[in-house]
């Protein structure tokens, strides 16, 4: 059951939003949800173009060519959302990657795991209870700004590319180049 705002000196018994809580900064979190995202149209566009283009998808992750990408996840504790399976775009005989792999999400960036990060090999990891369970460094691909008149079970963003990710399309997008506006859709509490 949501919470009612009791406090109000007006009376109203509206629920309280999630994000109108003092010192909660993150996505709603403990709850299901679906990100759908176009990346970018003009991309897409380009890389659908070449005869090469090849899309792979793990778990419940899904990519349509007229809307993009539809991954479901749940939001932590903390208010960062974690998506299951992953979406890879590849064109030019991998020359051009698009690696959604590992996805996170919080209220300022959609990350990755760094597809420049090589794993350790096995012999190198050593023999403890962690050995193995080296977690990916992450990569920044957007910048994410709220937009305005979100729901209670919907939030989008305005994504612009993050610094750190102008390398990962050769330089072809400068940093804060708008992408797509990003989606996402929660569960019912």
């Amino acid at each position: 059951m949501p919470q009612v705002n009791a406090n109000s000196p007006t009376g109203d018994m509206r629920p309280l939003r999630w994000d109108s809580v003092a010192g909660v900064t993150g996505l709603p979190p403990n709850r299901t949800a679906v990100l759908e995202w176009g990346i970018r149209a003009a991309l897409l566009s380009y890389m659908r173009r070449d005869p090469d283009f090849e899309i792979e998808t793990t778990g419940e992750a899904t990519f349509n060519r007229e809307d993009g990408v539809r991954m479901p996840g749940r939001v932590d504790a903390a208010g960062t959302l974690r998506l299951d399976g992953s979406v890879v775009l590849r064109a030019h005989h991998g020359a051009l990657t698009v690696p959604l792999i590992g996805v996170e999400v919080t209220t300022d960036a959609l990350t990755i795991d760094d597809p420049a990060d090589e794993p350790e090999p096995v012999s190198d990891r050593g023999s403890g209870d962690d050995a193995g369970d080296r977690r990916a460094d992450r990569l920044a691909l957007v910048r994410l700004e709220p937009v305005p008149d979100a729901s209670d079970s919907t939030m989008v963003f305005a994504t612009r590319l993050a610094p750190e990710a102008d390398a990962l399309f050769g330089y072809s997008y400068l940093p804060d180049t708008a992408f797509d506006p990003l989606r996402l859709t929660f569960a019912p509490a």
